[in-house]
């Protein structure tokens, strides 16, 4: 599918493309179907779960997304990517970069994060908008290059009060931040699992290959096991009453980031080179698991476990 049909294939459903809302009572089912997003196409769950939180954002927030749009979550921050907005007269004037904007040429809107005075504010914004330049791409690897993942330059963009989702530092200190963080990893299970049925497929009498095949099953199963334990607690304290939001949402992404390391790695070993090498869909699914999961912070996230 070339990038043309990829962004056109979302706009035909995106009205089906519904989630329950974390903490809604659903949240196992939430992550679910997150999963068979990943077990499709990582490049797909990528975009379907940056629109499916925007959608949980803005109705955490008491407010309705536009009608069939696609929307994108704009909110890294890096040393080559920060977003600062100012006040000017009645309007939020917003100039800087935004790197890792998923969907940039297709998304019809973006919640997007910049750094004020008055702390982190975000901002839905329509697309495309004057004043917001998709740069040409730069992205390397033929991983997720489908999903059009773009650094956007703002230059004296104009946002109005009605565009602020929450008050300043809402973003960041909201219960939903965590449990939403929970999606991504979801996808990640997802592709992972989709290359433990991969190598069931293949016919081999071959005891290093059945062990291999074993523990490939197993890892599965925990992931699987991860998100329903995961969504279940969120659906019982979905107000984070206990503070464990955050807790849980870094030891999710860090186990299931661990089962889906060990399944690339036991894939290659069980199979070898043949599918991927010769599978399209395989190779694509094992690159774009090998980069997704580096969205986990990795030893960053457990020492701020034990900080906390």
């Amino acid at each position: 599918m070339d990038r043309f049909e990829f962004g056109s294939s979302f706009h035909a459903s995106v009205s089906q493309l519904a989630l329950p809302c974390p903490g809604a009572g659903e949240t196992p089912t939430r992550h679910r179907r997150l999963c068979a997003f990943g077990t499709e196409s990582l490049s797909k769950a990528r975009i379907l779960e940056a629109h499916a939180d925007a959608i949980a954002i803005l109705q955490e927030c008491g407010r309705q997304g536009r009608p069939d749009a696609l929307y994108g979550v704009w909110a890294s921050d890096g040393v080559h990517s920060h977003l600062y907005a100012e006040r000017v007269a009645r309007k939020w004037r917003l100039n800087g970069v935004k790197q890792y904007c998923s969907a940039a040429i297709f998304a019809d809107a973006a919640l997007i994060t910049a750094h004020s005075e008055n702390g982190l504010l975000l901002f839905e914004i329509p697309l495309p908008a004057h004043g917001i330049r998709i740069e040409p791409s730069t992205w390397a690897t033929p991983a997720f290059s489908t999903t059009e993942t773009r650094t956007l330059t703002f230059t004296n963009f104009d946002a109005d009060d009605d565009d602020l989702v929450g008050p300043p530092g809402w973003y960041l200190t909201r219960p939903g931040f965590w449990h939403g963080a929970i999606g991504p990893a979801a996808c990640w299970a997802g592709g992972a699992i989709s290359l433990v049925d991969a190598a069931s497929s293949i016919k081999r009498d071959d005891p290093h290959f059945r062990a291999q095949l074993g523990a490939l099953h197993a890892a599965s199963w925990g992931l699987k096991a991860l998100l329903d334990v995961a969504g279940r607690e969120i659906d019982e304290d979905p107000k984070d009453i206990k503070c464990e939001a955050r807790r849980r949402a870094l030891f999710t992404r860090h186990l299931i980031e661990r089962c889906c390391t060990d399944i690339l790695d036991r894939f290659g070993r069980a199979t070898g080179p043949q599918l991927l090498a010769f599978d399209a869909h395989v190779a694509r699914q094992y690159a774009e698991l090998a980069l997704y999961i580096r969205q986990c912070h990795a030893e960053r996230d457990l020492e701020a476990v034990v900080q906390q």
